[in-house]
């Protein structure tokens, strides 16, 4: 029964343990996530809340030399081109404020800052799937 539990949270998906923690996270306060989401333009993203809200893990492993530093840096400026918003988490964070995480993700959805808005449409900005 114990192991059913563990099952149901886990999400073959997911490629890194600091990413399913934030999902779980964001779950465990009913704050429902996309894992893995094809953005045109940028690639996959992490997470995503709602339509327009991206939740990027950085894990020090991956994103801790010059390349991927730029390489984020990138991908962060063409999303935000395209009318996302950026939240970009490091393990300090998840691991150690996860209720400040808790709390900027709550406020975001609180606002509706994670659905688009008609200004977002009247821009040109909503891609449709």
């Amino acid at each position: 029964m114990r192991y059913a539990s563990l099952l149901d949270r886990a999400d073959p998906r997911a490629e890194s343990g600091l990413e399913t923690h934030v999902r779980l996270l964001l779950r465990s306060v009913g704050i429902g996530v996309q894992l893995q989401v094809r953005i045109s333009g940028v690639g996959r993203v992490d997470l995503v809340v709602g339509e327009r809200l991206v939740i990027e893990t950085d894990g020090r492993e991956w994103h801790s030399d010059a390349r991927s530093f730029a390489d984020d840096k990138r991908r962060d400026l063409a999303l935000v081109e395209r009318g996302y918003l950026v939240l970009r988490l490091s393990y300090a964070q998840v691991m150690f404020e996860p209720e400040l995480v808790l709390d900027v993700v709550r406020g975001l959805v609180a606002r509706g800052e994670h659905r688009w808005a008609g200004r977002h449409h009247r821009a040109g900005l909503v891609v449709r799937p």
